[in-house]
């Protein structure tokens, strides 16, 4: 059964300094300057029926650490070494997926259409953001429902994050059951609505939750460490 949340905007979007961080600006000023422009595509992201997520819980089988295979039901997730071992202890996993909707893409289009570099770029980052609160929020009820039961939860890993490839979302989709989010994926294993996010979250007695980060990857060709190195 696929455990459904809808979210309001107003619940989920970033905050200034979320949103700074996500702008890369570290200049108050400069982010100031930007406030009438924020506040203009705010107002066009305020009716957004689209922002939804949700999770499916699967039993884990086993998992094949030196493979890095995680054995999900009948499936199994190529999600590589690192993220293997941090689900050895998971009895199941929370397979989940949310979305912050296609009006973020609709909008960031029409301003690019219009030349509206700044309004396009400002929407993509606060798309980026509201899907990663929205998701936040659904991670934090399924850790209250699974402390009831005296259970512990992982972070959260998704396909394209640690040697886990993009290709990874064909598997992880065929274990979501009655999935209503309405995210689909390309021939080339993208999302679409694209501000969502999709993966899976390790349930048991004896999981723990691990840091994120380029210190626990140790991929060299990972874009993301090429540019936090250069």
């Amino acid at each position: 059964m696929f455990r459904e949340y809808k979210f309001r905007f107003a619940d989920v979007c970033p905050d200034d300094k979320m949103l700074a961080a996500a702008l890369q600006i570290t200049d108050e000023g400069a982010y100031q300057d930007l406030f009438p422009v924020i506040g203009a595509v705010f107002a066009r992201l305020q009716d957004n029926p689209g922002i939804i997520g949700g999770y499916t819980i699967r039993p884990c089988s086993g998992v094949d650490v030196k493979a890095g295979v995680i054995h999900c039901d009948r499936t199994e997730l190529q999600a590589g070494k690192r993220i293997a071992s941090y689900m050895k202890d998971a009895s199941s996993l929370a397979v989940f997926v949310c979305t912050a909707g296609a009006l973020f893409t609709d909008l960031a289009n029409a301003y690019l259409k219009q030349g509206d570099l700044p309004e396009a770029f400002i929407v993509d980052a606060i798309g980026s953001v509201t899907v990663e609160n929205a998701m936040d929020r659904i991670q934090q009820a399924l850790e209250t429902e699974m402390n009831l039961q005296q259970l512990r939860i992982s972070n959260r890993y998704s396909p394209g994050y640690c040697e886990w490839h993009v290709s990874g979302q064909q598997s992880l989709f065929s274990l979501l059951d009655d999935n209503r989010t309405g995210v689909t994926l390309t021939e080339s294993c993208l999302m679409q609505p694209i501000k969502s996010v999709s993966g899976i979250i390790g349930i048991g007695t004896n999981i723990q939750k691990r840091p994120y980060g380029c210190s626990i990857c140790h991929s060299s060709t990972c874009v993301y460490r090429r540019i936090k190195r250069n």
